[in-house]
């Protein structure tokens, strides 16, 4: 089980060069049922303020609601426990956004969060996997 960070979402979506083509062969591998996953409803709010600024706001919000429909991928939502459990992370120096993602995956038991930001590489308690690197366990060719 893996947790997917926001810019997973985004590069899919807006790259069209190698990050946005790996993102996408992990898409991919939940549509085959290799892996699965989940994220929270935080990334949503996270994809949809980013993608209105690079495309028209009816597009960006699709977008969003197509995240609901991907195969093997669970949206759990944000709690109260989580916002309190992310300043240990803040504290650290990490980033609200990227501490509540930390904290939403190891409160679901979760510790494999795939992102190409590097934010995540802070926390010893999680494994932190690039796009490449979640690939390459799975022989997918990353190019």
């Amino acid at each position: 089980m893996y947790y997917l960070d926001s810019n997973l979402f985004i590069y899919a979506r807006l790259d069209k060069g190698n990050i946005g083509e790996r993102a996408r062969e992990i898409f991919k591998l939940l549509e085959e049922n290799k892996i699965s996953a989940i994220t929270s409803s935080l990334t949503l709010d996270e994809v949809i303020f980013v993608l209105k600024r690079h495309l028209d706001y009816a597009s960006a919000i699709n977008y969003g609601e197509s995240i609901f429909k991907i195969f093997n991928l669970n949206i759990v939502p944000v709690s109260g426990e989580d916002i309190a459990f992310s300043f240990d992370f803040m504290r650290k120096g990490m980033e609200p956004r990227d501490a509540i993602h930390a904290a939403v995956s190891i409160n679901h038991g979760v510790y494999a969060i795939v992102s190409n930001g590097m934010d995540f590489k802070k926390l010893k308690d999680i494994n932190c996997l690039s796009f490449a690197e979640l690939l390459k366990s799975f022989a997918h060719p990353a190019k």
